[in-house]
């Protein structure tokens, strides 16, 4: 839905700023994952982590700056719904560093995830959701419809998966220095994966429904 607007400055500068953000989200799963499984040192990841959130944050607040600038100058030509498109991805991929920066303050707590039983699942949802990060921005940046549908699809699944983990460990028989590190694990593997299908919908979805993703209603059908 973007490149009709590529002619336009603030738009291409917009655009530009959120694909770089995203692709910082990257390093922030790697950093705050790496932490909380006893990877890397958790003082270091978070001096990382800090310089790579407040570039986050800032780039955000420049993305909104572009879009009231580029509302200003184009005055009856803009599309507003655009403007607020590009604002809302911006703001869920600031969450996305947030909840990144959430599985860190674990690692600041003490919780090791990788002395447990349940190591090799633990793994391997942190491959599935490094793996999701950079296909995500594949395909938002090259607008790839196709695999956009197909991400959406798989992160419904996942998030479900997800959500029998939370219940799972709520529930569970286990010390609370057990139980609870995993519940929040899962609980932000599902909000990081939920905010990378947002950030999808605006691609395939119509700007009145930006964030509620059905298949029939897709722009591209």
């Amino acid at each position: 839905m973007f490149s009709m607007f590529r002619d336009a400055d603030q738009m291409d500068t917009a655009e530009e700023q959120l694909i770089a953000m995203l692709a910082s989200c990257q390093d922030t799963f790697d950093l705050g994952a790496g932490a909380v499984l006893g990877e890397v040192d958790v003082s270091e990841a978070g001096d990382q982590l800090g310089r790579i959130d407040r570039d986050l944050n800032k780039t955000e607040r420049a993305v909104r700056r572009e879009m009231l600038v580029h509302g200003t100058v184009r005055g009856t030509e803009v599309d507003h719904g655009l403007m607020l498109t590009y604002m809302a991805v911006a703001k869920d991929i600031e969450r996305i560093g947030d909840y990144c920066k959430n599985i860190w303050n674990l690692a600041q707590m003490g919780v090791n995830l990788s002395d447990g039983d349940d190591r090799d699942e633990i793994l391997s949802h942190r491959k599935r959701v490094a793996s999701l990060l950079k296909d995500s921005l594949t395909a938002f940046q090259n607008q790839d419809t196709e695999k956009v549908h197909r991400l959406i699809k798989e992160i419904e699944d996942d998030t479900s998966h997800y959500d029998n983990h939370i219940v799972e460990f709520v529930l569970a028989d286990l010390p609370g220095r057990v139980a609870a590190p995993r519940a929040l694990w899962y609980r932000y593997l599902k909000r990081i994966s939920a905010h990378l299908s947002n950030v999808l919908t605006s691609v395939v979805m119509p700007v009145d429904r930006i964030d509620f993703y059905k298949e029939s209603k897709a722009i591209d059908s």
